[in-house]
């Protein structure tokens, strides 16, 4: 019983998500996956983003770990474009912090702003 309550506030918290800025984050890390499989090297890392962007387009229920794996990848991504995702993940829950509509979507922004930052070592639960 207590899993079906679970189930019904994460397809609540979801949908709310997908209203607040999950859609235009999901769409985001597509786009960058669609640019970087037109590169040899960009191919796996490419997989990740679209793995990525499925995570933003439904964060609740799920957590990030980060794990000491493929760090070079994760530091060009972090000089390259993830400072960028990343600081508008953190400006997005710093704006849902100032509103009482935003409060339940703060873990959550904070939760993409991590992998934001560093996607290549991060594994989700």
């Amino acid at each position: 019983m207590i899993w079906a309550i679970k189930k019904v506030f994460r397809a609540i918290g979801n949908f709310y998500w997908k209203i607040f800025g999950g859609i235009f984050l999901a769409t985001l890390w597509v786009g960058i996956g669609a640019f970087l499989l037109f590169s040899v090297l960009g191919f796996p890392l490419a997989l990740d983003c679209f793995k990525i962007a499925y995570l933003n387009y439904k964060p609740f229920g799920k957590k990030i770990i980060l794990i000491p794996n493929r760090i070079f990848a994760s530091i060009v991504w972090f000089l390259s474009l993830g400072w960028i995702i990343g600081s508008i993940s953190l400006l997005n829950a710093l704006i849902s912090c100032a509103t009482v509509i935003g409060i339940p979507l703060i873990n959550q922004w904070l939760k993409v702003c991590k992998l934001a930052f560093f996607p290549f070592c991060s594994v989700w639960a």
